[in-house]
Parts: C-alpha cells; sequence; structure tokens
C-alpha cells in the first residue's frame, strides 16, 4: 500500500476539488447547532474542522485508514472540537449509523474507493427524508476501453461517465439535483503539494529518489489522463 500519510504529508485536503466541495455542503445544507453531518471516509478530518468550527454543527467521521484515524483525532483535539466532532474507525460499506439519524452525509472523494452502490445504499439508509447526500469523485468524459500497466492505478479504475455516476445514486434511492464540475486548477491545486513532498525527498539526506519518482511519475500519469479523459465532479442530492 502506498504511504498516503507521507505522499499527503503538506495538504490538509486528499482530492481535487475537497475545499470547494466544502463550501458546496455549507451552501446546500446550511448547519447550524443543531445539525447532524456524516462525514464518510474522512482522511485527515479537514472537512469536518472546518464545517463544526464554523457552523458549530455535529460531524461523525468514519475512517478506516490508522494513520488518518490517528492524525484526525489529534486535529481535533487542537482545535478543541472534540464536543463537536467524533470519528469512528469503520468501513462506509456498512456505517456504524442508526437508519434516518443524520440530517446531511458526505463523502469527498472516496465512493469509488469505498465502493460506490453499498456506499450510496448505506448514506440514502442513514439520511433522514429530504436530507442532503454530497459526493465528489473522479468521473470519465470519455472511456478509452482497457489500460496498460504503464497507466498504474488507472489500469483497474472503474471508467464511469457522470450521467452513470447520478444513475448510480438514483438507483440507490437519492434524487440527484446538480452536478459541478471542477476547474483544471483543481488538479494543479492538488498535485502542487505532493510535488514538494517529492521534491525534498529528493534533497534529504540521505535522499529517496525512488519515493520522489513514484510520486512525481504518478502525477505525470495523472495529468496525461486528466488532459484525455478524467474530471472531478461533485454530486448534490436529496434523500
Amino acid at each position: 500500500m502506498p504511504d498516503y500519510a507521507r505522499i499527503y504529508a503538506r495538504q490538509e485536503y486528499l482530492t481535487p476539488g475537497a475545499a470547494e466541495t466544502v463550501q458546496i455542503i455549507a451552501e446546500t445544507v446550511r448547519p447550524d447547532e443543531s445539525t447532524w453531518l456524516l462525514d464518510v471516509a474522512s482522511g485527515k478530518g479537514e472537512a469536518a474542522s472546518t464545517l463544526a468550527s464554523q457552523f458549530g454543527c455535529r460531524v461523525l467521521c468514519v475512517e478506516p485508514y490508522d494513520a488518518f484515524v490517528h492524525y484526525a483525532t489529534a486535529k481535533f483535539w487542537f482545535f478543541n472540537l472534540r464536543d463537536l466532532v467524533s470519528l469512528v474507525r469503520a468501513d462506509g460499506k456498512q456505517l456504524p449509523v442508526r437508519n434516518e439519524s443524520i440530517d446531511a452525509a458526505y463523502c469527498i472523494g472516496a465512493p469509488s474507493i469505498v465502493g460506490m452502490e453499498p456506499l450510496f445504499q448505506e448514506m440514502a439508509r442513514v439520511v433522514r427524508p429530504g436530507g442532503h447526500v454530497i459526493v465528489s469523485d473522479i468521473v470519465w468524459r470519455e472511456k478509452p476501453g482497457p489500460l496498460g500497466d504503464d497507466w498504474g492505478w488507472m489500469k483497474n479504475a472503474h471508467q464511469i461517465t457522470a450521467d452513470e455516476y447520478g444513475d448510480a445514486m438514483e438507483a440507490a434511492g437519492l434524487d440527484v439535483t446538480r452536478l459541478h464540475l471542477h476547474g483544471r486548477d483543481a488538479w494543479e491545486d492538488y498535485w502542487c503539494p505532493m510535488l514538494d513532498v517529492a521534491q525534498e525527498a529528493k534533497t534529504a539526506q540521505p535522499a529517496d529518489i525512488f519515493f520522489a519518482d513514484e510520486v512525481e511519475n504518478t502525477i505525470a500519469l495523472e495529468r496525461r489522463a486528466v488532459d484525455a479523459w478524467l474530471d472531478y465532479a461533485t454530486f448534490i442530492a436529496r434523500r
């Protein structure tokens, strides 16, 4: 497994357009002190921290990756958010939440990693009728078909268009009301801190050239794929 904690060492958001997606969540849900939010695959906990600190809402985070669990927990304590934000180590395919108990749920950048169909079904289960479900993920403008080993992680990626992605949400009982496509600058903002980490690895003593090359080569492949096929999208739906 890649060393995600090291790769993302210089950034709090772990996907393209994440900060913009958090803004969309805030504008759509309009949370207040009575609102319960569910953050699935919460990563470093930045979205939960931002929403809880700005609006005083309560956020339940679900995250399976141990390094991010520890990092986010420390962040919530440091920013004195432990009364508003809680974190459970769990998988998004089986959420430890009661039926229709959440006002809104979101998953930034991870539905295709968690498993789209089971995640959407679980989010639909736990969100109250009329509540919002907001997700962001990679979608494909075009489907190139089978890719070779030289395409890295994209070789095994599920090639799904924005329309097909929306259909999968609808099939889970979610009414998609809006689609937002993030600009190319969102990708560049996402890659920039990782390139800084790679540069630091090159100049460290001792240098870690293998790690630096791995990061830079992955970003180069992703840039090619974005130019040819990929978009990053945020979907807004109602339960």
